[in-house]
């Protein structure tokens, strides 16, 4: 039987946001301590605390577990804020590059996982993860995911199931259009309009967005939002990469444990409030992250999230430690 996570262990989910809003605030080179915690320490601890199979039953109280989502939201929202305070201070280039991809890790975390977590309820959670994938540039994420994604994953149907074949940097480059197209056409079907969706709303809001950041606070501001955005995306995109590389099913195959690669690895686990429980999120989409469970016969990746980033990046390396790991 496994243990009970300890409820603590979700605080390290808010280092990142904080560490992005500290360092915005302080400026200089601080404005850095995110991406080096992100790149360079959580990639070390991943490896180090090793995997736990503990999580919380389900009958447990959500509203610890819903503070912590809703802490995010609230960070979220600051970090932006501060984002902009720093670039407002006129920056040298490679501190508002720096700044840009820290602020991006931050929004991969809180404005897009988070979001991930929360777009699955209903009423106000999902509300807020509308919100959070404003602050990304992303809201067609909202129905392409649980429309599409949770419909046809490892499908020839679904184009955020990477093919095993396919390197990241191909699989971003191609997924990122194929999914808007696909929320698109989701929500064209759904409303019997090809202009008059929620896809084209969720488009008209995020360049009404860019304009309003153009017209009152500069093209500075404006680039540096959709650079922070680009970041995040590319993060998630990483994410679906390694969450479903290689696995496929007939489009009339069941859904199993088995057409997600899983990761018990601590540090991932609690920093990503469980998004490495991939496999039982795609059994049961609605279950809260608290209570995902590790599954015995789903396929595992050699690393958490965080470990797994670097691996990812380089493609034929990849392909040669993941290939023997793929299901028979």
């Amino acid at each position: 039987m496994s243990s009970i996570t300890p409820r603590p262990f979700y605080f390290l989910s808010w280092i990142i946001p904080i560490s992005v809003i500290i360092g915005n605030y302080v400026g200089d080179i601080y404005v850095g301590t995110a991406t080096f915690i992100g790149l360079v320490v959580f990639p070390v601890l991943d490896l180090i605390l090793g995997d736990g199979k503990d999580r919380t039953p389900e009958s447990t109280s959500p509203h610890f577990f819903d503070f912590i989502l809703y802490g995010h939201v609230f960070f979220q929202f600051v970090a932006i804020a501060s984002f902009f305070y720093f670039i407002q201070s006129n920056p040298e280039m490679n501190l508002l590059i720096l700044a840009t991809l820290s602020t991006g890790f931050g929004t991969g975390i809180s404005g897009i996982v988070v979001a991930h977590e929360l777009i699955h309820r209903k009423g106000l959670p999902r509300f807020l993860g509308h919100l959070l994938l404003w602050t990304t540039t992303y809201l067609h994420f909202e129905s392409e995911h649980v429309r599409s994604h949770h419909r046809y994953v490892g499908t020839e149907l679904d184009p955020a199931s990477a093919r095993a074949e396919h390197g990241l940097q191909y699989f971003v480059l191609t997924t990122v259009p194929f999914q808007f197209i696909s929320s698109w056409k989701i929500e064209s079907e759904r409303s019997n309009s090809f202009w008059f969706h929620r896809a084209s709303l969720y488009l008209l809001i995020e360049i009404s967005t860019l304009a309003v950041l153009y017209y009152f606070m500069g093209s500075t501001i404006m680039f540096a939002f959709i650079g922070q955005s680009a970041a995040a995306v590319y993060l998630l995109e990483y994410v679906n990469y390694i969450r479903h590389w290689g696995l496929r099913r007939g489009v009339k195959d069941k859904v199993t444990a088995q057409i997600s690669w899983q990761s018990n690895a601590r540090l991932s686990r609690y920093v990503l409030v469980e998004l490495t429980r991939h496999s039982d999120h795609h059994l049961f989409a609605n279950r809260p992250y608290q209570s995902l469970r590790s599954h015995d016969d789903a396929p595992t990746l050699p690393g958490g999230y965080f470990a797994c980033f670097y691996l990812a990046q380089i493609p034929p390396i990849w392909k040669r430690v993941m290939s023997k790991r793929l299901p028979a």
